[in-house]
Order: C-alpha cells, then structure tokens, then sequence
C-alpha cells in the first residue's frame, strides 16, 4: 500500500496532536485522585412542612453517610432563624434532630444532598463460614420480628429440610418472600402478619425474610433507605441484610434483588426504624425531591483538575444543558462507527445498508437489548420486505407501494405497543421512537434493494448488515466509552488518520481471498 509522502505527514501530525492532548488529561485524571468511580449520581433534598405545637416541636430524620458503595456530598440545610439543627451518631445510624420552640407557626426545613451511588453484586458460597463477630442480637426476636412464632418456625423447618447448603436456605427464604403477592401497605406490617396475610409490602417482607433467617440461624437485619428515581415521592424503602463470611449482604425481596443492591439504592440506616419522627398531634407534611444529574464516572466533581478538564472537553456541554449526554455520545460514536463499517466493507469485504445505518442501528439496540432488539428488526424488516409481494401483483408504483408497507409496519409496532403496555409484557413495548425511526429507515433500503437486486440478494445484505451491528453493538457496550468520547474528543482525529490509511488501501478484500483461494494457490506439475 503506497501512501504519499503529504498524506504521512498529515497522519504523523495528527497523531502527536492528539497523543499530547490525550496525556495532558490523563495526567489531570490521576492527579485529580478519584477513588470513587460512581454509576449514577442524584439531587436528593428532604422537604419538612410542619405546624408548630405550643411546646417545643421537634422534627427527626436519619442522614445518609459514606461507605463502599455510596458517596455522599455538598450537605447543606435551609432553615429559618427559630429552627436549630443539630445532629448525632446513633449507633451505625447518623440522626438530624431539628428543634424550634416557636409557638403555633409554620416552618419549613430543607436538607439537600449530593448522592453518587454504584451497583453491587455479591458471590455466595454454597456453605457460609462460622463468623468469629459476635453477631447474637441480629439472631433474636423482636416485637416485629417474631422469629420463633410457631407459622414461621414450621415453615424455617420445612425450608431447611428441603435444602442442603447455607446458599440454597438463602435462595428458598428469598424466592418464598419474593413470589408472595405485593401491596402497597403503608400501615406497619410485622413478619407473622405478612406470613398469615401472604402479601405485604417492602417493611413486611423485610421482616418476614430476617425473621425466617434468624430462625435458620444467620444473622440478619432490616436496612432502610430511598429508591432513587426523577420524581418527587414520599415512599421510603426496606429491605434486608444477612451476615455472610464477614460481610453484611443485601436481599431486596420485593424488587427481586438477591445478593444486590442497585446503585440507586440510598442506604440512610440500619436496623427496623422509621426514616421521620417528629412531635406527636402536629400538622407535618414531606417529600423527597429527586433529580438525576448527568456524570461521567471517572471524574470527581468540584476539583481544579476537573474544570481544567471539563474546559477542554464536551463535558462542559452536558453540564450547561446544551445536548444531552446520550445524544452526545450518539453524536460522538457515528465516526467511531462509522469507521468499523468501513473496516468491515473494504477490508473484510461484507455488504452493508450503507456505512451510517448499522451504526444506528446497533444504537437503538442499547435501548431495546440486544436478543430483544434483533428479533424485532429481523421480525420487522422481512414483514415489510414480504408483504411488498401482493402489492407488486397490483402494479403499484414503487414509492406509493413503499407508503402502504411502511403505514403497515409502523401499525404493527404500534398494536406491539399497545399489547406491551396492556398486558405488561416488556418486550413489546421496549420500541421508543428513535428505534422507530431507524426500523423505518431499513426497511425502505431493504424493500429499495428488494426491487433493485431481487429478494435473495437482498436478503443477503440484511444478514451481512446484521454482522455490522453485532459488531457496533459490542464496541459501544464497553463501560465506559461514552466517558472517554466526552473527554477525549480528540481521538475523532485519530479516526481521520485511521481513514486516510484505509483510503489508500487497494488490497484483495478477506471475503475475496476466501472466494479466490484456489487460484492462490500453485499447481505444481
């Protein structure tokens, strides 16, 4: 492959740019010194509306703290100048206490937090380890946890007979808490009542499963929090916890979550508590304002490196709200993508639906899943590809004939829908738009080559553009690419440098040396 000498010079030029800019910000990175590599991050602020008694009111509420899977920052409380705050270690917990002896007068208290949370999966061995901790409390009864009542005793025993390691007593105790019906309860329930009710809600299947984990004899105890989401609520959140081989792990029996806790889980305490206390007989009103915030893992906000970054990079986009982060990253991985398509057409040699469509596709595929994704492209793009058959026997013109199966396919994603939503069946309804319009646009290529190139062939094409999007789509699945794209755009430069390589590439193709190789190979006589 013959490169000019002006093209080498563009390459080398390119490259050393790029590398420069690519070291400086690593460099800023490590210096920034984070440890704390988030998943998602969130505005939390606790809302208190109360009226004052005629003796000193009070207000309580637990506070999150640090640990291994949860950070919490920029703490502040809004308070008029009649509330103090104070607030105290309660054991493992940590307590606000707001206090005002104003008399008959409505106040408000805000407390607002930073939260940046990340997933954790835990291991399970099949047989746990004797605990050398002193963990006899988290093994007793309590008034809400009637460990050895005789409904929970008998089924604790018909669960350990039934099973032969510490993980399959676990399993049973969580799958038998799990399928019991869900209701949104808001009364305390305690463990027999949810055993003798068989439905409960998050605080009475917590309680239900510590109690049948206690009786088997692994400690275990109630954990409480706040279930992140972009909204405005006043739902709190149980679920428990069992001593494993040293280490406290998480069950969330309504939610399926066995050995995992999401990572927008907000742990605030521990132990069967309620999250607010406050004066009895006064007027109180909360919730708890949530909004997601846009973050990259790998950057710890507030530090001088980080601005330092961020003005060199698109971060500063995502933060003033001038595009989203997804559509950033889409918009940042079209060259990317765009640049293995070309690999794959010109270099292995496979036939695409153009080079920017697979890309799109394997896009839409994050949204909807890949299996679930691919089954209704494939489902999709043959039914249009189909049902044009009965239409070329009318003599239809080609672009009315195309209208009528696009009109079809768009109702038949829209019946899906409905069906999906209707009877709660998530595949059906995982179509968005965006896919929607990227479906709509394969199919006219599809039903374009159908016309051009007959139904085999271009069925062939369909098969070998899938090849394309598997490809794409396992490249853009790689945690944490769409950091590295927002910080390091630079590196689009390197996909310029990358092309002008390829475009001077004039090799056999790989499919053509398979095609060709008899002829490659010598006949000796």
């Amino acid at each position: 492959m013959h490169v000019p000498n002006q093209i080498k010079f563009l390459i080398v030029g390119i490259s050393v740019v790029t590398l420069a800019l690519i070291v400086y910000k690593v460099n800023l990175l490590n210096k920034s010194q984070q440890t704390f590599l988030s998943d998602e991050v969130y505005q939390v602020t606790y809302r208190y509306f109360l009226k004052t008694d005629s003796t000193d009111t009070f207000v309580k509420a637990f506070l999150p703290k640090n640990n291994s899977r949860q950070k919490i920052t920029q703490q502040k409380s809004e308070l008029s100048p009649e509330v103090n705050f104070t607030t105290r270690a309660e054991g493992e917990n940590f307590r606000a206490n707001w206090i005002t002896k104003s008399k008959n007068s409505y106040e408000n208290i805000t407390y607002s937090f930073t939260f940046k949370g990340k997933a954790q999966q835990y291991g399970l061995n099949d047989y746990f380890k004797a605990s050398k901790e002193n963990k006899e409390d988290y093994l007793l009864a309590t008034k809400n946890i009637q460990v050895f009542a005789e409904p929970i005793s008998l089924l604790a025993a018909q669960i350990e007979k039934e099973t032969k390691s510490d993980k399959e007593r676990l399993s049973s105790v969580f799958d038998y808490v799990y399928q019991m019906p869900s209701a949104p309860i808001i009364t305390l329930t305690d463990a027999l009542s949810a055993l003798e009710r068989n439905e409960a809600s998050c605080n009475g299947k917590s309680r239900l499963f510590v109690a049948l984990a206690r009786n088997l004899g692994y400690p275990s105890r109630i954990k409480g929090g706040i279930i992140l989401k972009e909204s405005n609520k006043r739902t709190s959140h149980a679920w428990a916890e069992v001593f494993v081989d040293g280490v406290w792990v998480p069950f969330d029996a309504l939610n399926g979550h066995f050995a995992y806790l999401p990572a927008n889980y907000l742990e605030l305490y521990v132990g069967d508590e309620f999250l607010i206390t406050h004066s009895p007989g006064i007027q109180f009103d909360y919730s708890y304002d949530i909004t997601k915030k846009e973050s990259l893992f790998i950057l710890d906000e507030g530090s001088e490196e980080t601005s330092k970054i961020t003005s060199l990079s698109l971060w500063g986009l995502v933060q003033n709200e001038s595009i989203s982060k997804r559509n950033l990253f889409l918009l940042l991985m079209l060259p990317l993508g765009g640049l293995v398509v070309a690999l794959l057409r010109n270099v292995v040699g496979i036939r695409t639906f153009g080079v920017f469509l697979p890309v799109l596709i394997a896009f839409s595929l994050l949204e909807t899943g890949f299996g679930t994704g691919m089954a209704l492209f494939l489902f999709l793009i043959l039914f249009v590809g189909f049902i044009t058959r009965p239409f070329d026997k009318m003599g239809l013109l080609h672009t009315p004939k195309l209208v009528i199966s696009l009109t079809l396919m768009v109702l038949v994603m829209t019946l899906g829908n409905y069906l999906g939503v209707s009877f709660k069946i998530t595949w059906l309804s995982s179509l968005t738009l965006f896919p929607t319009i990227i479906l709509t646009i394969s199919a006219e290529r599809f039903s374009k080559l159908i016309v051009e190139d007959g139904l085999q062939k271009a069925t062939g094409t369909l098969f070998q553009t899938l090849i394309a999007v598997t490809v794409c789509f396992t490249l853009f699945s790689i945690k944490g690419l769409d950091a590295l794209l927002i910080l390091f755009p630079e590196a689009l430069l390197l996909i310029i440098a990358c092309c002008l390589l390829l475009g001077r590439y004039v090799g056999l193709r790989w499919t053509e040396l398979l095609r060709f190789q008899p002829l490659l190979k010598p006949k000796f006589i």
